[in-house]
């Protein structure tokens, strides 16, 4: 009996249905679920220190009214992330990128790193951050921003990237255009035509976010899908 096609499960921010979202508690929920590799949001600091956090804004994540970009690295330690009203006795430091590469690198994890927009706005710091990043065997670095993937390909041409495709930001009818995407990920929302076939006819890499593996295509995955980006890693 033939064994069923297994895409590569990243776990998206960390094992972030149980876990708060890309802390240190989120990978290590990941890591012990049997997830393949993590998936992460990279900001900058106002001293250019890139640390892994989602929003350019703290409140939602911290309850403090300030973007990362106007605090120091070294205040970042007086801040804690979690759920509002848990995260004053529960909370969670941020993690550095440093951090994180770390982790997995000794877990011998994949990561994929989503540059937000702080980085967009210090693109300096794309060097380091692949730098710093190049010790994992499997790196991928994806972004919203396509002009990002290209200064990622003009550092470093082997770093493999994804685009993150949005239905209104992205020419659907000439994908073949996006050279420096090797792959394109997208939300489970876009499976549909024209949005699939126009990118499975690419050949590119594919991954898919948004699912939770309840979906039929989940439980029987075409060829084309690289990979799953998840919340819930245990259930791939």
């Amino acid at each position: 009996m033939s064994l069923m096609y297994r895409p590569i499960v990243f776990a998206h921010r960390g094992a972030s249905a149980y876990k708060y979202e890309n802390t240190m508690d989120a990978f290590q929920k990941a890591y012990d679920m049997g997830a393949d590799g993590i998936e992460l949001d990279v900001q900058l600091t106002a001293d250019g220190v890139p640390v892994v956090i989602h929003d350019l804004n703290m409140f939602r994540v911290a309850g403090v009214k300030q973007n990362i970009t106007d605090i120091h690295s070294s205040e970042l330690q007086q801040l804690k992330v979690g759920k509002k009203f848990w995260r004053i006795l529960f909370g969670h430091p941020i993690p550095t990128l440093i951090d994180a590469i770390l982790f997995c690198e000794m877990h011998h994890m994949a990561l994929n790193i989503e540059l937000k927009e702080s980085v967009a706005e210090n693109r300096n710091s794309i060097k380091e951050i692949i730098e710093k990043a190049s010790i994992i065997g499997e790196l991928h670095i994806s972004s919203f921003d396509y002009t990002l993937l290209e200064n990622v390909k003009e550092i470093d041409q082997k770093v493999e990237t994804a685009l993150l495709m949005r239905k209104k930001a992205v020419d659907w009818n000439n994908l073949s255009k996006y050279i420096a995407a090797d792959g394109f990920n997208f939300h489970k929302r876009l499976w549909k035509e024209p949005y699939l076939g126009n990118m499975v006819n690419t050949g590119k890499k594919l991954r898919v976010y948004g699912v939770t593996g309840h979906e039929e295509i989940a439980k029987n995955p075409p060829a084309f899908v690289d990979g799953w980006i998840t919340d819930y890693p245990n259930r791939f």
